[in-house]
């Protein structure tokens, strides 16, 4: 990975985890004394604009630390964010956020749900000390919101999917990810049930019809990501092509969209709906070259990712912070896709 661009992010994920205004709490206030600075609901991730920004970007974090950087030494950054790091995700401050979670057990569903997820389970797998010893005290939020998602999957007949941060998919794959890394059967059979329940008979998604004016997924791409991982290799090789029938080199969600006001936080997400498509494109691509099919989407997949990931990387390290509190841990994620 290249070096600059570690820096570069590091840099933005460290602005944003101690910037503690604007910030966009969601908190639905219970009686006129239910009023509280973000630091006082949220110690942990009270910062980078919103709860569900602030916790990737300290899973951002956690990654640029973990990525291998050869013989140079430690960069600059590395130890102002791993001091940043042990202070935020103190076991006290995690058991804040999940007694937070626990009372208010459909906030943050899904989205915020999955990268809490991440963030403990990266502290969970983490080589470096530093963050291997945050992982005790991490555990309960993993725990917490596979448990959240146990029950609000047994009372759920139909996914979201729409391109926001509800998108059912996108939020399951993560979550799918971590339950199996983490061995916490219960959630990961809960959520392949629900995969296969939501989406298993949907056939030749219309992706002429995507995109939305401030999506930031794709929610075909989404689904089909999610599908990689909640099929055997036989029930995806006949679903995968029967579901991307209507995708090509020349579907519209395989180009970017143009952001032409980058302070309108709604219209940003068009770059990072670029960062996702990208993402989840490729890994489609190894997924079509697995299984013998459309080789030709698997070669127009490949192809338009640099040109979806350019505007979102760009803005990513940008100084409007409608786009920098929350692109880059986007771009890595394509990036390493690249990679």
């Amino acid at each position: 990975m290249d070096t600059d661009l570690i820096d570069a992010f590091a840099a933005v994920a460290l602005d944003n985890i101690t910037r503690h205004y604007p910030y966009a709490a969601h908190h639905v206030q219970a009686d006129p004394a239910d009023m509280h600075t973000p630091a006082a609901l949220h110690p942990a991730f009270g910062n980078s604009f919103d709860w569900h920004s602030s916790v990737h970007m300290h899973w951002l974090l956690t990654q640029l630390i973990e990525e291998p950087v050869g013989p140079s030494p430690a960069p600059a950054w590395r130890q102002r964010a791993l001091d940043l790091l042990q202070q935020h995700l103190s076991a006290e401050n995690i058991q804040t956020e999940v007694d937070y979670l626990r009372a208010h057990p459909t906030w943050e569903r899904p989205y915020g749900w999955a990268w809490a997820a991440m963030l403990a389970d990266s502290l969970a797998t983490a080589t470096t000390p530093e963050l291997q010893d945050r992982a005790p005290g991490a555990a309960p939020l993993a725990d917490t919101v596979l448990d959240l998602t146990i029950t609000w999957l047994s009372r759920t007949d139909l996914p979201v999917r729409h391109g926001l941060h509800t998108n059912t998919a996108f939020a399951l794959r993560r979550l799918l990810m971590v339950a199996e890394r983490r061995g916490r059967t219960d959630a990961a059979d809960a959520i392949r049930e629900s995969a296969r329940r939501f989406f298993t008979r949907d056939r030749a998604w219309a992706f002429h019809q995507e995109r939305s004016g401030h999506d930031f997924l794709s929610p075909g791409l989404c689904e089909a990501d999610l599908m990689l991982l909640a099929l055997d290799p036989d029930e995806l090789a006949a679903w995968l092509p029967a579901f991307l029938t209507d995708l090509g080199e020349d579907s519209e969600i395989l180009r970017p969209v143009p952001v032409l006001d980058p302070t309108d936080g709604h219209q940003s997400h068009l770059d990072g709906l670029g960062l996702t498509a990208a993402a989840s494109g490729l890994r489609l691509a190894r997924a079509l070259d697995r299984i013998g099919a459309r080789s030709d989407l698997s070669a127009a997949l490949r192809a338009a990712a640099p040109s979806l990931m350019a505007p979102g990387t760009a803005a990513a390290v940008s100084d409007e912070y409608m786009a920098s509190h929350w692109l880059a841990t986007f771009a890595w994620e394509a990036s390493h896709e690249v990679a």
